[in-house]
């Protein structure tokens, strides 16, 4: 991986709804890959396709956001440092620094470096030079409400197999649901071939979760194939101590390159059906009941429910309507009486 390639990258400023410098930035960069064409939308969406399909294949894609949360600074200068990964939606992380990318401005205050999603952009970026026969799709203003895949060129896809985004934090998280929509079937070809091989890249297994929101929910809506959003080595993100692994964004590269190799060019179908919504949607997600359950006992399924805690309160992250909700302390005694005496009995 070209490093300082990446570093170029990372010190394009992105705010959302102003992006220009940033799309210009990828065309400008597109130019320069062999075999590449692209166009661009009204909403500065940027749609590449590499290679000529055969009789019966399907282009392999992936997609990325290019807006990011942080302000315009007048200079975002990236340095190389070593940190160690903070614990990051379900997962501690050892004491061991690692080589990172964090940025700052030109009075040396950290920034934010954009990692969501400029990382997922650099990794598609490489997978456009290293693959023979792929399709990319880029989109603006992802941050304030996926804007710009819920526009997408929907005659772009239908050469499309499967569809892979890269924008989640750390090495270790697949979305298998985003916001209300579920991405793919478990214990299908596609699950069963793409996640030991995306486990096998980033050498660790991974968490299959259910994610707020991001453009991968758009595509799913408007496809019939199989789609997926993966880990690509951000981490604190959103803040102005966000920092990219190095090593993980690599690991990100090859699970794509891996995933191509064995999934191929085919389709993997998968019909897009929205979740009905009833009074027991929610509650059926916290419980479920073995085959031979007794009436009396409740076993419970919190896996997919990502609590995140914070200094007076935590976060729940709702799965179905695609937003985090926050529950302040002095709430939670009472959210703990409701839980006890709805699900438990008590």
């Amino acid at each position: 991986m070209n490093i300082e390639k990446f570093k170029e990258l990372l010190s394009v400023p992105s705010k959302t709804y102003q992006e220009e410098d940033m799309v210009e930035y990828i065309c400008d960069e597109l130019e320069k890959i062999q075999g590449v064409s692209y166009y661009r939308d009204s909403m500065m969406n940027i749609y590449v396709t590499k290679g000529t399909l055969e009789k019966g294949e399907y282009y392999p894609m992936f997609i990325a956001h290019t807006d990011t949360v942080h302000s315009k600074v007048d200079k975002i200068v990236v340095k190389e440092e070593k940190l160690q990964r903070p614990y990051t939606f379900g997962k501690t992380f050892d004491n061991t620094e690692v080589d990172v990318l964090k940025a700052y401005d030109k009075y040396d205050n950290p920034t934010g470096i954009g990692g969501d999603d400029k990382c997922g952009i650099f990794i598609c970026l490489e997978l456009l030079k290293q693959l023979d026969k792929v399709k990319v799709g880029l989109f603006v203003s992802e941050e304030t409400g996926c804007h710009g895949s819920s526009k997408c060129d929907e005659n772009f896809l239908q050469d499309v197999g499967y569809i892979t985004q890269y924008d989640a934090p750390g090495n270790h998280l697949i979305s298998e649901i985003c916001s209300g929509v579920r991405l793919f079937e478990r214990d299908s070809e596609f699950f069963n071939i793409a996640i030991p091989t995306i486990e096998e890249s980033f050498k660790n297994e991974m968490l299959i979760q259910s994610h707020p929101y991001t453009d991968i929910s758009q595509l799913k809506k408007k496809m019939d194939v199989c789609c997926i959003n993966m880990s690509c080595g951000y981490y604190n993100m959103h803040t102005s101590n966000e920092f990219v692994s190095i090593d993980d964004v690599i690991c990100a590269i090859d699970a794509g390159k891996n995933m191509v190799e064995k999934l191929g060019l085919k389709k993997y179908k998968y019909e897009y059906k929205p979740i009905v919504y009833t009074p027991n949607t929610v509650m059926n997600s916290l419980i479920e009941f073995d085959d031979d359950y007794d009436e009396n006992e409740l076993v419970h399924n919190l896996d997919s429910i990502e609590v995140i805690e914070e200094t007076e309160g935590i976060y729940i992250m709702d799965s179905y309507q695609g937003e985090p909700v926050f529950i302040s302390d002095e709430n939670l005694p009472a959210l703990y009486e409701i839980i006890r005496e709805r699900l438990l009995g008590l």
